[in-house]
């Protein structure tokens, strides 16, 4: 172990001594939850430090947070703002140039940006240029950023914190909830309304029936535990906007309206977390970054409203929000065990490693015999030599002959089960052969929304990655099922977890193009709101992967 990562592994473990104890001891604790948060947040902040190497927050800051200002990291610079006085002058100015020197083709992107810099005192009038070309330039979202900038004062011609709220509420659904596309409320988007629209709760009528139908929506969203589902995968970023969106009201989460079964937000959250600090996005899950953010971002919120009455998303008065959260700024909270972002190389679909196709494809591409008959053969020659060893020393007795055979057995079991193979015999370029097929149907990869918007080799000129192409199909067959089937036969890159969940295909993944970015499939014109490994599909489907720079607003 060299120097600095002894340094970091000693760090680590007093902080977490010093966190216990300041968890357990101290004093004005409005609710024991909010220690457990801070608990929490304690391991989410250590997660991040030792995953870049650093020892304090302040390194942190001035190192990967400084150095990719502008893309990734300005969730954590209005983290770390609302948690402790750091020096954020280097963050600044580095996101004031990247602002100033790069085109940001995401309205959504560039306000985030914006909300960041507010956050650390940054230029004013650099805030309101990129309010004045991008409020309300890319459908709800851009309309709940901008409401947040203006919220905080900024300014922009075309719009004022009234007729932005005003058109907001004129997007709210039958049911309580907003949404991007359709006609019902999806949870996120209405937390993320709630947010922008709260600075007005209580003073406004309308806003205030707004909201409280909103809430009615999202309490009767709410599951057992605590959590949340969106488009039918629980996860914790749902729970977590749901949690910034009260914290912005002021509302507990013990109220009545959001407890189930014993279970508060909180718990909904905490049932991700991983035992290195770090969130999954689903259960049992990797470590998945954007989950961890979130999960960071909504506690943050949740702790400043609790202890000190601040909202995460109003800068005007930052000096007063530099109260600590859980340490003062020079002693920070540490790793705590607790019970998704880049899932690990063991879950994820790619060159290298072979999706789990349904039961229902019977048999798999005719190919060459592979590894499997070599090793068998080695299995049975160890096993032989075994047992001539045994009879050379005159152990001859039944059992240790039957302990090599149990044990040759279980190794030709293991290589019957598993399918090891290069990305050479993966992506083979041959069909998979199917009996009993029940019809079938096309399946199509466009990225049409960025095309000519980058100079990646990755994005075909016409948008296409794989015209509309027949597929057929068996009993129980998956959206996802087909999709890996296309990707193998036509040497498409593919990268998913272990639940199906699709984060790139031909190199391009989620957020390469903004915060709302990423792949959308669609069946016969429209979105399934469930994992594309749980759709099931019937003959003549059309199936369609879409890349979006907007939640599916944009296609």
């Amino acid at each position: 172990m060299n120097l600095k990562k002894a340094v970091i592994f000693l760090t680590i473990m007093v902080l977490a001594v010093f966190a216990a104890q300041f968890t357990a001891g101290a004093a004005n604790i409005p609710d024991e939850t909010v220690g457990d948060a801070e608990s929490v947040i304690g391991g989410i902040l250590a997660y991040e430090l030792g995953k870049n190497g650093y020892s304090t927050p302040q390194e942190w800051i001035d190192g990967s947070i400084t150095e990719n200002a502008g893309q990734s990291s300005e969730w954590y610079a209005i983290i770390l703002s609302k948690s402790g006085d750091y020096d954020f002058s280097g963050y600044k100015a580095a996101l004031e140039a990247y602002i100033s020197e790069n085109s940001i083709s995401s309205a959504t992107s560039r306000m985030k940006n914006a909300l960041a810099l507010l956050s650390v005192g940054g230029n004013r009038e650099l805030v309101n240029e990129i309010a004045e070309g991008s409020v309300g330039e890319q459908g709800i979202m851009s309309l709940i950023y901008g409401l947040h900038l203006l919220n905080n004062g900024c300014e922009c011609s075309r719009y004022t914190v009234s007729t932005l709220t005003e058109e907001l509420l004129d997007k709210q659904f039958a049911d309580g909830g907003w949404a991007i596309m359709g006609d019902n409320g999806d949870i996120d988007v209405t937390a993320m309304t709630v947010q922008a629209l709260a600075p007005q709760y209580g003073s406004s009528e309308t806003v205030t029936s707004a909201i409280d139908r909103a809430l009615s929506f999202m309490s009767e969203k709410q599951l057992g535990n605590g959590g949340y589902k969106s488009f039918g995968t629980e996860n914790p970023e749902s729970a977590s906007q749901v949690l910034i969106a009260l914290s912005q009201l002021g509302i507990s989460i013990h109220d009545s309206r959001f407890v189930k079964n014993g279970n508060t937000l909180t718990d909904g959250i905490k049932s991700f977390a991983l035992p290195d600090g770090s969130f999954s996005h689903i259960a049992g899950g990797d470590t998945n970054e954007t989950a961890t953010t979130q999960a960071y971002l909504s506690l943050t919120a949740y702790v400043i409203s609790e202890r000190y009455g601040k909202k995460l998303y109003l800068f005007e008065t930052k000096a007063d929000d530099t109260e600590e959260i859980t340490v003062p700024a020079e002693t920070e909270p540490a790793v705590t065990s607790a019970p998704e972002t880049a899932a690990a190389a063991s879950s994820v679909t790619t060159a290298e490693t072979v999706p789990s196709p349904s039961p229902a494809v019977t048999a798999q591409a005719v190919s060459t015999p592979g590894y499997k008959p070599v090793a068998y053969i080695v299995i049975g020659a160890m096993a032989a030599a075994g047992c001539v060893i045994l009879f050379a020393l005159k152990k001859r007795r039944a059992s240790n002959f039957a302990a090599v055979l149990i044990v040759a057995g279980a190794a030709a079991a293991f290589v019957f089960f598993t399918d090891f193979r290069s990305s050479e015999e993966y992506y083979s370029g041959t069909d998979t052969v199917k009996v009993n097929t029940v019809g079938t149907v096309t399946i199509e990869i466009r990225c049409d929304t960025i095309a000519g918007k980058s100079d990646s080799e990755y994005i075909p000129a016409d948008g296409t990655i794989l015209g509309k192409t027949e597929f057929d199909i068996t009993e129980g067959e998956t959206v996802y099922d087909i999709l890996t089937q296309a990707a193998r036969k036509y040497n498409i890159q593919l990268q998913a977890d272990a639940n199906g969940y699709i984060s790139g295909i031909g190199y391009l993944y989620e957020f390469d193009f903004g915060d709302l970015s990423g792949w959308i499939y669609h069946v016969n014109g429209d979105t399934p709101f469930m994992m594309c490994s749980e759709y099931k599909l019937s003959d003549g489907d059309s199936i369609e992967w879409l890349y979006t720079c907007d939640l599916g607003n944009d296609l």
